[in-house]
């Protein structure tokens, strides 16, 4: 019995001991993991290391790979090789299996490339880099090792993949890594980077900023020197209307240039520019430009004084339905050639107007308009032209004092109202009209060295020229082919060929109260048509000369003309000699006294050299002549400032037609 009770105790206890070592079993049970590992292509990839904490393989030729005898735990398994990014995975290691399959496709130290890191600035920085393959980047970046900062990633597989780092700390280094997931779901991690920012420090204002036009465009273009700080962002360009400003900001750029497309022609522009640090930061502003944008203008503009002087670089046209206002003291300076076309490279600058041009200048303050260059010269620009389509009415120009142009002012269809301006060195003309559509008043202004004074010819209105002063010029004033016209007041001196040239087909046209003196060389006035010319007083070496197309009525008109030179008092030049009982066309010459000649021809000569019809000649003592108050005309010229005006007494008194005294000037 005790050896049956023996044998079932021991059997007992070899149970609990069988059972304890099972129970022993389960707690230390093991597992495997295998797998295989690929490049970027699929390919196997060998002599890869696998390791995990509690051990390591490489992978066979074939890429397989094999981790056996791993405790029963989540563990991470890393796949490193030389050359290929380490890429790590995550697996669960069954009790007693072997986990297969589990795949490591490495991406080569190359798959993320060329990081660059720029645009530093105390607070940000712009890192960009490139994947061989589409994938979703963002920058993992801090200033510890921990980089405990990233950007948002990509919205979609790219290849190129740019992050703007901000809020960056001034005088700092940083570091970054660069991260990508690739569509095959590989982890792409770059080596780690680092940069510094600088230290935060107000810019210099930007230098040498200067301001053009893109050629064929209506582009004002800006540049200036590029910033040499470290902590450069930017550049901010302002503009405005007037030097008085306000200024708004117009753009934001990071090169030292600057285009402006929204622009209008005939428009000043003033602009300024600052130099923007990392952290925004504003530099004082640069030295402002202007600039006047030449083309063809599509809105109003008004130019004011207090944006003085205007510097018209190319041609400028008023279009039509459009109008320019230039105020009181306004200085446009023209250059001698424009500068921004290529195809209208050697032309003059013109002002062209299709539409209005007020010029509203004083005595006081004039509007000048004069040559840019540093030796102004005639003819440097065109001038002023009126088209066709011109709103004469609506234009007026007055108190404007031009000066070398080729014309000051050109009428292709008539001109408006001038008054009270002068047009000095103009090569061709101070004024010219032609065709007009409106009638033409010239009164109250001073030409002064140009080719013609005034040049007034094929106007079908009514023209009217008065009160103007014409010295200097080859052809002082010509007035020719009008329908009508009024020249009266006018005194010319210094004139060269003629100082007056009428001839207009209205029978009522007059050319009376104009005095041709101050050293005129040539003749005092040509007669070609039907113009009564009355009480002008003419001192040149020829006072009047009559062409054969005159049918005209010369009355009470005094002429000076120098016996030691030869003068003539009244000469006829047509082919045929004058015959007043056989002229198809008739000339009347009474009551005109021609003074320092003596004998009838020398004061009324035909084209054959005898004499010509003259009625009621005024008869001058030698001695006392006209008793001008400004003396003896021969001795005293050249002499802007001499009196025409007769003495008290004076013989021309009551002398001339119809009892009018004789001359332009009335004895006191």
């Amino acid at each position: 019995m005790k050896k049956i009770r023996y044998i079932l105790t021991l059997l007992l206890f070899v149970v609990i001991l069988a059972h304890a070592g099972c129970m022993n079993s389960e707690s230390t049970g093991r597992g495997g993991v295998s797998g295989i590992v690929t490049n970027s292509y699929g390919d196997p990839l060998s002599g890869v290391k696998v390791s995990c904490p509690e051990g390591s393989t490489m992978s066979d030729i074939y890429g397989k790979w094999m981790l056996e005898s791993l405790p029963v735990q989540t563990t991470e398994l890393t796949a490193s090789r030389e050359n290929y990014q380490t890429q790590k995975i995550t697996v669960d290691v069954i009790n007693g299996e072997t986990v297969e399959n589990i795949v490591f496709a490495m991406a080569s130290a190359g798959d993320i490339f060329d990081v660059q890191i720029g645009s530093i600035t105390s607070t940000s920085a712009m890192v960009t880099f490139y994947t061989r393959a589409r994938a979703v980047g963002y920058v993992k970046y801090g200033r510890s090792a921990l980089l405990e900062e990233s950007t948002f990633s990509d919205t979609e597989a790219v290849y190129t993949h740019q992050y703007n780092l901000t809020g960056l700390v001034p005088a700092s280094t940083y570091r970054l890594k660069c991260m990508a997931t690739d569509e095959n779901g590989r982890v792409l991690e770059s080596d780690l980077k680092t940069f510094n920012t600088p230290y935060t420090m107000r810019p210099e204002a930007p230098t040498n900023l200067i301001s053009s036009k893109t050629a064929s465009s209506n582009i004002i273009k800006l540049d200036w020197n590029a910033a040499t700080g470290a902590d450069f962002s930017g550049y901010n360009v302002y503009r405005a209307e007037s030097s008085q400003g306000p200024f708004t900001l117009v753009g934001t750029v990071n090169q030292n240039s600057y285009s402006d497309n929204e622009v209008y022609p005939g428009i000043k522009y003033y602009y300024r520019v600052t130099s923007i640090a990392g952290t925004g930061e504003e530099s004082s502003p640069s030295q402002v430009t202007s600039f006047l944008l030449p083309g063809v203008m599509s809105i109003n503009a008004v130019w004011k004084a207090q944006d003085s002087p205007y510097y018209l670089t190319g041609d400028l046209t008023v279009a039509p339905g459009v109008s320019l206002v230039i105020d009181k003291g306004v200085t446009v300076n023209v250059s001698s050639a424009e500068q921004w076309d290529a195809e209208s490279e050697d032309d003059l600058v013109e002002l062209r107007v299709q539409g209005t041009l007020m010029i509203q200048g004083t005595a006081d303050q004039p509007v000048v308009m004069t040559s840019g260059s540093g030796a102004p010269a005639a003819g440097d620009w065109q001038g002023v032209i009126f088209d066709v389509a011109a709103d004469l009415g609506a234009s007026l120009i007055k108190g404007l004092h031009l000066s070398f142009a080729e014309y000051g002012l050109d009428g292709l269809s008539g001109l408006p109202q001038i008054t009270a301006s002068r047009f000095i060195n103009c090569r061709v003309a101070g004024a010219r009209s032609s065709s007009s559509r409106t009638d033409l008043l010239i009164e109250n202004n001073y030409f002064d060295s140009c080719a013609s004074g005034l040049l007034i010819q094929d106007n079908n209105v009514n023209v009217t020229l008065t009160g103007n002063q014409v010295v200097r010029c080859v052809y002082g004033i010509v007035c020719r082919d009008n329908k009508y016209a009024k020249i009266e007041s006018n005194k010319i001196g210094f004139s060269g060929v003629s100082g007056l040239d009428v001839g207009n087909t209205g029978v009522t046209s007059v050319v009376r109260y104009n005095t041709v003196g101050w050293g005129s060389t040539g003749t005092g006035l040509i007669c070609r048509g039907n113009d009564e010319i009355r009480r002008n007083t003419l001192h040149a070496n020829i006072g009047i000369e009559i062409r054969d197309t005159a049918q005209a009525v010369i009355r009470s008109n005094l002429m000076l003309v120098d016996k030691s030179r030869n003068g003539i008092g009244v000469l006829y030049t047509g082919d045929v000699p004058y015959n007043f009982a056989t002229a198809s066309k008739t000339v009347t010459i009474q009551n005109n006294a021609v003074w320092n000649v003596t004998t009838q021809t020398a004061k009324y000569a035909n084209s054959d050299g005898t004499y010509l019809a003259a009625s009621a000649d005024v008869g001058l003592s030698q001695a006392s002549g006209p008793a001008l108050q400004g003396g003896d005309p021969f001795q005293e010229f050249p002499n802007l400032n001499f009196s025409y005006v007769p003495s008290t007494g004076s013989g021309l008194f009551g002398q001339g037609y119809d009892g009018e005294t004789v001359g332009a000037e009335n004895v006191p």
